[in-house]
């Protein structure tokens, strides 16, 4: 169950609960084996909450209005839902939304606070936001609009791959509109949920575009390397490593037997903060030295 209560469950056990292949055989029941008289759906549980996690999932809504459209083909229930706001934006969903409304599902603008035991009942406790009412509704069965997180491991996947990641967890694209799936990084792609909450055709549509930049690299039969790669001058290296450490792409290595450090100009992207870092200046650019800066700026200022 989701949580200490019996009967309360995440959309994702609904579902197999739901299933013709899960526990029951597809009959929505109680953990008694009775069937539920009153069901609530509670979304944005995890999502669009300061407290937790700002954005919104996406994804809840209609796998909410999908679920209580089920309850109410399978069960005799009253079922209720309680939301912010009806996230339906994609195509046939509004549409879907209405079907829902005119099947006897009651809606419920706002979002729950509570849910507790009364005796045998589940009483979610909620305010009516569009009647400024107070409301404590007594259900059977709870389901939760649990919304979409990163994998606890996602920290670790973007160091070894040298990608960066957004404040909510997900990895970061190249550009939100001119590079929607490419990286800081050649070669590596992002594409469905790893970069953000998303549905099922949108995830399609990412993975077709990643596919495609995939094979625009591989079917050219040579990599362009970047011009502005890092190198490093030896004989002023004193091998503290602080480049290595601030080096994202992993193209800095040090030489422990002569106490050096090396770029691996394949994959270098010529970002800088190694040079910058650098204490002794060991470390510039090819075609981006300091000196052709300061010639460039002069020739811009004179």
């Amino acid at each position: 169950m989701a949580g200490g209560y019996e009967n309360v469950l995440t959309g994702l056990q609904f579902e197999r609960l739901s299933s013709a292949s899960g526990p029951t055989s597809g009959k929505i029941v109680l953990k008694n084996g009775k069937e539920p008289e009153r069901i609530a759906f509670l979304h944005c549980i995890g999502s669009r909450d300061e407290n937790a996690r700002e954005y919104c999932s996406r994804v809840c809504c209609m796998y909410l209005m999908k679920l209580a459209h089920l309850a109410r083909e399978k069960t005799n229930a009253q079922v209720y839902e309680f939301y912010i706001d009806i996230n339906a934006f994609g195509k046939g969903y509004q549409e879907f939304y209405k079907r829902v409304r005119n099947e006897g599902i009651f809606f419920t603008r706002g979002k729950c606070s509570e849910v507790f035991k009364r005796g045998d009942k589940l009483v979610v406790s909620a305010e009516d936001t569009l009647l400024a009412i107070p409301i404590e509704l007594p259900v059977d069965m709870v389901v939760l609009g649990v919304g979409l997180t990163p994998r606890m491991d996602a920290s670790e996947v973007a160091k070894i791959f040298g990608i960066n990641q957004s404040p909510d967890g997900f990895f970061l694209e190249a550009h939100p509109k001119l590079r929607p799936i490419s990286t800081i990084t050649g070669g590596v792609f992002v594409v469905g949920c790893c970069q953000g909450p998303k549905d099922i055709p949108d995830t399609v549509a990412q993975a077709s575009a990643g596919a495609a930049e995939a094979l625009a690299l591989m079917t050219q039969g040579r990599v362009e390397l970047e011009a502005r790669v890092a190198w490093v001058n030896e004989e002023a290296c004193s091998g503290c490593e602080y480049c290595v450490s601030v080096c994202v792409y992993n193209a800095i290595e040090s030489i422990p037997r002569i106490n050096v450090a090396r770029v691996n100009e394949a994959l270098c992207e010529g970002c800088g903060a190694c040079s910058a870092a650098c204490p002794s200046g060991a470390i510039q650019h090819k075609n981006f030295t300091g000196g052709q800066i300061f010639e460039m700026t002069y020739a811009v200022t004179e």
